[in-house]
């Protein structure tokens, strides 16, 4: 029996991991390692920090907490420390004799935790059996995070900023030729703007505030004001969300990733594929970038290590490029990959989200998404040659299939509905039925037939980014309802001039705009506002808002700094305990993919020339 296989065996041996999902146990396997101890041997320290939690396979292993209490075991688990909240170890382990145990991560079991919410308190349940609840609780406090000084002062200067530019607004809007209502609104908007800048609350809690004080103050209808919360695009993320949840949580995604890598070619191109397929695939189904880059960041590691390329080389860091290529380059190309897009989507006129549904928002980003891959393509194979070679063996492949075991009937409903809803989109014309009440329908069968469960329902659906949105496009309409976009066009008759008359130089100045505007403000920010200035403007110039909003959502994302970019930093630390690959030059090939998107936005220009929509 392999090592994968006797892990495999004793994973679903425990009595508390073997109630996880199936798919959870295939997840975690592919991370966990055999290890062996001599009579004697310290295996971790009290204090230490809790990295690991061990399953005994054989061997006794004596635990002495620092109060002199002293606990054998020989046939369960120990360090159930890394599976809590608790930070270190509460006790130090040491083998009695000889002993063999399955190491698993604490970053495994943080996602078995998530995907089996009940797991956490039996592990807390064990860990007190073995440790008084006061010494549990007292390590689990320790483990709260201290405010930092320099972030309540950068705060502070933020609440500042956001308190005295809307007075500025609300002392200067008349000189400007501003009514009341006018006046008012701009200033809740310009406070707005300032607590994003800052990341003064959560993304979604200025759109709150804005509904609040606009509708209180009666300065425009409701109908106007909420309309963000009856459009097609909130009722189409919704749909989406549900069913991405659905996916994921059925084990489909997962089954399918695993298919993936058993078919690819056993070379150094096949498993880049299927790295960079691996995020494609989820690209539409999963709306979150930070979400797309867990997933993947796993298989990054495991197909390193299985491949026994060197961490740090130029293999590895490859393939770190491709993995992290795949889960975020084409976001701008679907949209259903995340929240904003549907923002993009929402500020679009009626007869433009006639136009602009799934299938042919993904048609007209062809020609982009193309250019984008072939320069990518080419550029790593010239940046990143290595004379290292794959090993790749199916074992553990095939222990982790074994786990899944046949196809279930979630997934069998999650498959099902994937495909009447990309039936349904592709016949529109035939049944006259819009994708967004076509995806509430596929979201209210599974809810009805009880595929999709209310606590999935509840807690794997983005409703703060619905929220976000809802409030977003209320915002922008309230925009619209009060005449500031023609105000705005007026004095920005430059810009429209460009936009009209010089597209190319508008994309030139907009690129240069943005880049600097993201040295301060975070992505979905800077598309948000962006795009209420700049879609209105180009309607009308006689340019189809959806270019705009589509090279808004591709720059958007352009980055230099890991600090600009969340998704980045999260992928950092889910890599960086093993140094996977080198961080200078990941930084570089993403800095000359920034300007990879650039150069692909003009090369797009003369297919949607082409379309009819530049």
């Amino acid at each position: 029996m392999s090592p994968t296989a006797r892990a495999a065996s004793r994973l679903t041996q425990d009595p508390i991991i073997s109630k996880s999902q199936n798919e959870s146990l295939a997840r975690m396997v592919r991370n966990v390692r055999e290890r062996r101890f001599e009579a004697g041997e310290t295996i971790y320290e009290a204090d230490a920090e809790a990295s690991f939690m061990y399953l005994v396979v054989g061997g006794d292993v004596e635990l002495v907490s620092p109060l002199g209490k002293r606990v054998t075991v020989n046939s369960a688990r120990f360090g159930e420390e890394a599976a809590t909240d608790v930070p270190f170890y509460l006790s130090r382990a040491s083998a009695l004799t000889e002993v063999t145990a399955i190491a698993i991560p604490r970053t495994s079991l943080i996602g078995l935790n998530q995907f089996n919410p009940g797991l956490k308190a039996q592990f807390y349940f064990s860990l007190i059996a073995n440790f008084g609840g006061e010494q549990v609780h007292a390590a689990a406090e320790k483990a709260k995070p201290e405010d930092s000084g320099a972030r309540d002062g950068f705060e502070a200067v933020g609440w500042f900023v956001c308190i005295l530019m809307p007075l500025l607004v609300l002392l200067y809007g008349p000189e400007l030729g501003l009514d009341r209502e006018t006046t008012v609104f701009l200033a809740i908007f310009t406070a707005t703007i300032v607590m994003w800048v800052f990341e003064l609350v959560d993304e979604y809690v200025p759109g709150i505030f804005v509904l609040l004080t606009t509708l209180s103050l009666g300065i425009a209808p409701s109908r106007v004001v909420l309309s963000g919360f009856a459009s097609d695009g909130f009722f189409m993320a919704m749909s989406i969300f549900g069913l991405g949840a659905m996916v994921v949580m059925s084990g489909l995604s997962f089954r399918f990733l695993l298919w993936l890598l058993r078919y690819l070619p056993n070379n150094k191109a096949g498993h880049d594929v299927g790295l960079l397929l691996t995020g494609f695939m989820l690209t539409p189904i999963l709306p979150s970038l930070n979400g797309r880059v867990a997933i993947v960041t796993p298989f990054l590691i495991d197909m390193v290590e299985t491949v026994k390329f060197q961490f740090g080389g130029k293999g590895a860091t490859r393939m770190a490029v491709a993995a992290f290529t795949g889960a975020t380059l084409i976001s701008a190309a679907f949209i259903t990959s995340r929240s904003v897009n549907f923002v993009i989507f929402g500020l679009l006129p009626a007869q433009e989200q006639q136009q602009f549904q799934w299938g042919y928002w993904v048609a007209a980003s062809l020609a982009t998404v193309v250019a984008m891959l072939v320069i990518y393509y080419v550029a790593a194979l010239l940046v990143y040659r290595s004379p290292e070679k794959p090993q790749l063996t199916g074992d553990q492949i095939d222990v982790q299939m074994q786990l899944l075991g046949g196809i279930k009937n979630r997934e069998w409903a999650a498959i099902v509905s994937i495909l009447v809803f990309a039936l349904g989109v592709v016949t529109t014309s035939v049944h006259n039925i819009q994708p967004p009440w076509l995806g509430m329908a596929v979201l209210y069968a599974l809810l009805l037939l009880g595929f999709l469960r209310k606590h999935e329902f509840r807690d794997r659906i983005d409703w703060p980014a619905l929220v976000y949105l809802g409030t977003l496009v209320g915002m922008i309409a309230v925009f619209n309802y009060l005449n500031l976009d023609k105000w705005l066009g007026r004095h920005l008759a430059g810009i429209g001039h460009l936009l009209e008359h010089n597209f190319t130089g508008f994309v030139a100045v907009l690129s240069l705009a943005i880049i600097a505007i993201r040295f301060v403000i975070p992505n979905t920010a800077t598309i948000a506002i962006c795009a209420t200035i700049f879609m209105p403007l180009a309607s009308q110039a006689g340019v189809n808002p959806w270019v705009v909003g589509f090279i808004l959502l591709l720059l958007g994302d352009v980055w230099f700094f890991p600090y600009q970019c969340s998704h980045y930093v999260q992928f950092r630390e889910l890599t960086q305990a093993k140094s996977v690959y080198d961080e200078g030059s990941f930084l570089r090939f993403n800095c000359f993919m920034n300007f990879v998107r650039i150069a692909a936005i003009y090369a797009s220009m003369p297919f949607w020339t082409a379309l009819g929509i530049l």
